[in-house]
């Protein structure tokens, strides 16, 4: 199974891609030295119900003892990243545990279930092994991987979390086959991110090819996810602790992302990918006004490709008012400073600060349908 490590010294770990391993979790995670614990499996219950017995068969076969937690599942997703959620965890890995072995997690679900069990598992005990099993393209490409763990608050998303990596993340593409079509252009804005900031390459893969063929050809898909975490492995192993504004340049289109989310109050009207498409936007409207872009083909191209895998370009019933209040909220903000990942071309980015408010509300204007 193709495997990319993420070199951080004695932290660091492999990330596993490709289709079966899932079935083969029980044997991974022994080799992780993880056989002598007992695993507190935390996942929501349309994931549960698909791939739960086929994980406890395959950990028991390896006198791995599971049991399980299923966080709630809504429209808004977030909405299992709450305190109350979270503190209703710790509750049950308390009592799961002293019972013979120590405790590890297992996060089986998106990016959600994993901010979740990764921050718990930072936490409860001052700090217990966990693993990641991403059930969505978002969670395989990005969230998985870096360590960066979190719940919401109602002034913000991920405003109360920890840096702390998995021991391994498993990442089986055919877990994928079971998302709905909004799912998988959820996940490519992240894929078209990478591009963007790294990889013009990978962006004119994407380009080209859309989302169709990504979804029928099993070899692609896991090409552009391996090339994916090799840009996000390569970026945490310099700056794991995101102190050295390396790590920063992912946050490319996360700034008006996450506004978006949270000003429309993660009802789900936006997916996080939907979010970040339109913040990419807004980050290359913010560039172009300041005279930092450098290539003028890049906003055109950006709409056609976000469009190819079906991600808005606008959106509606927002107002700037509410945006900027959001982003006040971010954890992107400096010392009271605003903080941009700008485009220069493809392949290169910058970081802005200070960035004058008007121009941040002109262009968000600018991308309100």
């Amino acid at each position: 199974m193709p495997t990319v490590r993420v070199a951080l010294k004695e932290r660091s770990y492999p990330v596993f891609i490709g289709r079966g391993g899932f079935s083969d979790a029980g044997r991974i995670l022994r080799k992780q030295r993880l056989a002598q614990y007992r695993a507190v499996i935390v996942s929501q219950k349309p994931v549960a119900d698909l791939y739960a017995d086929s994980l406890k068969s395959a950990l028991l076969r390896e006198g791995i003892e599971p049991c399980f937690f299923i966080a709630p599942y809504s429209k808004s997703s977030e909405s299992s990243k709450s305190q109350a959620v979270f503190l209703k965890l710790i509750r049950a890995l308390s009592s799961a545990d002293g019972k013979g072995k120590s405790l590890f997690l297992v996060a089986l679900g998106g990016g959600v279930v994993g901010d979740l069990t990764g921050f718990a598992a930072s936490v409860y005990r001052r700090g217990i092994p966990y693993v990641q099993i991403p059930t969505t393209l978002t969670a395989q490409v990005d969230s998985a991987i870096g360590g960066k763990t979190s719940i919401d608050l109602p002034q913000g998303k991920n405003l109360l979390g920890a840096i702390y990596q998995p021991r391994l993340v498993l990442s089986d593409t055919s877990l994928l086959d079971s998302l709905p079509d909004r799912h998988w252009s959820d996940g490519f804005a992240e894929v078209i991110k990478y591009g963007v900031i790294k990889d013009p390459h990978l962006f004119l893969m994407l380009e080209r090819e859309g989302l169709g063929e990504f979804r029928k050809n099993h070899r692609l898909l896991e090409k552009v996810i391996q090339r994916s975490v090799k840009i996000k492995a390569k970026l945490v192993s310099r700056d794991e602790w995101d102190k050295r504004d390396v790590r920063m340049v992912l946050n490319f289109g996360h700034t008006a992302g996450h506004a978006i989310e949270a000003a429309s109050g993660y009802s789900g009207r936006y997916t996080h990918g939907e979010a970040v498409g339109v913040g990419m936007l807004v980050a290359c409207d913010i560039a172009k006004a300041l005279g930092v872009l450098k290539d003028p083909t890049l906003i055109e191209r950006l709409e056609k490709t976000l469009l190819k895998f079906n991600l808005p370009l606008y959106t509606k019933a927002l107002s700037t008012e509410a945006l900027l209040r959001a982003m006040g909220y971010d954890k992107k903000t400096e010392l009271g400073a605003n903080r941009f990942v700008l485009p220069v071309y493809l392949g290169k980015t910058t970081i802005v600060k200070n960035i004058p408010l008007t121009v941040i509300s002109n262009c968000l204007l600018k991308r309100k349908g």
